[in-house]
């Protein structure tokens, strides 16, 4: 006989109500069921004392008394039936109610570890807000446990400033004014930070009770910066194209209004003709800077990487940049005693670091600037702090970017610290700020100690 191949596997056969049960294990008899079988004992022992008594007397029963045992064992014989067959009844009833909770017990823990291992945060809320519910990812979601996060309400989770439009929405949905398309909102996390997110809902309305409110909610914070950082790429490229055109058509007549003052200035003695030349000379030199600062935005060009003390360069720019330093303002350098050697553009960084240091003298007016140079075996971290008026955060945002300045119409062209930041990360490094309003500020610039095979940003 040929042997029969296995097949796929098809859909499992339903299992007896015991299939699951581990050997041994007797069924939980309950107590009607107990009560039941102790009657049936009783009308057993019953029906068979009458039967005794009805044999030792049979032989004196005329027909009346026959029909008078049969009219009593009758009853108590239907009736051992009756209790036996509903005693069976009962049992499996109670078999099938064991099945069915027993599948409920698994269909709930099923979805429960479902629920526990989704990836997206999951919130259930009563209609006041208060978390009922959470899942992991929820609980990695707001950096807390989830004692701290079930029974409290779900707007401590909010920032102050979202708390309106959070509230509002909330109050939709159970209105049912809301579809259930995508919301982005922002949450604070233990430490205080503030993740963006995408949220989805849904009301379920229990019959036997008050309407809940599931969330879904999936950090999109990454892809929120990655978004913003491809922005800011396309809008820098824009602006350097920009940039790039206006210094070389600006170049042109400051050319030609250099060389014609020079040439009136030789060909006149009048000293109020020559004190307004100068002043012409003087205006033409500072809008040659600025196309000069356009084109270096523009095109910052490549990198001519060299080995390089940076406790040398560092001490320099603190000298060229001192000529900004107010009378009442400390200097203090932290740079060590033994070099520090790193492969960079000495022209490029010596640029960054007069800059950073002269804005620190800019924003001191009393106080200190500390200027420290710190070395970590690969790379090398300058930092700037001073004691000045600190920056405001809405103006942390937006401090490297081109134009943008907090100086006097005249004093800056918001150029400086956006063509720092090209310059460091053409190094491979970074630019960072941490500011306090009213306590200071602190610049913190990042190089490697062998900058990789960048391109100039655009």
């Amino acid at each position: 006989m040929t042997p029969a191949t296995a097949g796929p596997p098809g859909p499992s056969a339903p299992t007896a109500p015991d299939a699951d049960r581990p050997r041994g294990r007797r069924r939980k008899i309950s107590g009607a069921t107990i009560v039941i079988w102790a009657v049936i004992a009783g009308l057993v022992i019953l029906f068979g004392v009458f039967a005794v008594a009805i044999a030792l007397q049979a032989a004196t029963f005329n027909a009346m008394r026959w029909l008078l045992s049969l009219a009593i064992e009758a009853p108590l014989a239907a009736g051992i039936v009756v209790l036996i067959w509903y005693s069976r009844i009962s049992s499996r009833a109670t078999a099938a109610g064991e099945t069915a909770a027993n599948a409920l017990a698994q269909s709930e823990a099923k979805y429960r570890d479902l629920i526990a291992a989704a990836p997206d945060g999951i919130f259930v809320l009563d209609p006041h807000a208060r978390v009922l519910d959470v899942n992991g990812a929820g609980e990695t979601l707001l950096g807390r446990e989830r004692g701290g996060i079930v029974g409290h309400s779900f707007m401590e989770f909010v920032p102050p400033d979202r708390l309106p439009s959070a509230g509002d929405y909330l109050e939709d949905r159970l209105r049912g004014l809301r579809a259930t398309e995508l919301y982005e909102a922002i949450f604070s996390t233990a430490e205080g930070k503030r993740v963006h997110v995408q949220l989805r809902s849904q009301v379920v309305r229990p019959a036997d009770g008050d309407p809940v409110l599931v969330y879904i909610v999936r950090d999109v914070t990454a892809q929120r910066e990655a978004q913003r950082q491809l922005l800011e790429s396309e809008r820098w490229a824009s602006m350097g194209r920009l940039a790039s055109f206006v210094a070389h058509e600006i170049n042109t007549p400051l050319t030609n209004i250099s060389l014609l003052t020079a040439s009136i200035a030789r060909r006149v003695s009048d000293a109020e003709v020559q004190e307004r030349l100068k002043k012409i000379a003087a205006q033409g030199r500072i809008a040659a800077s600025i196309t000069a600062e356009l084109l270096k935005f523009a095109r910052p060009g490549a990198i001519n990487p060299v080995e390089t003390n940076l406790t040398d360069l560092v001490r320099g720019a603190v000298e060229q940049a001192d000529a900004f330093r107010k009378p009442g303002v400390e200097v203090r350098t932290e740079l060590g005693n033994a070099p520090v050697l790193c492969t960079v553009d000495p022209l490029r960084i010596h640029e960054v670091l007069v800059n950073l240091v002269k804005n620190a003298f800019e924003a001191t007016a009393n106080g200190r600037v500390r200027i420290r140079l710190e070395d970590r075996g690969p790379s090398v971290v300058i930092s700037v702090s001073d004691t000045g008026t600190g920056i405001p955060p809405e103006v942390q945002q937006r401090l490297f970017e081109a134009f943008y300045t907090t100086k006097k119409k005249g004093e800056g062209t918001g150029l400086g610290l956006a063509i720092s930041r090209n310059f460091v990360a053409s190094h491979g490094g970074d630019i960072t700020v941490r500011s306090e309003v009213g306590k200071g500020s602190t610049f913190t610039v990042f190089l490697p100690k062998q900058p990789a095979a960048v391109s100039a940003p655009a």
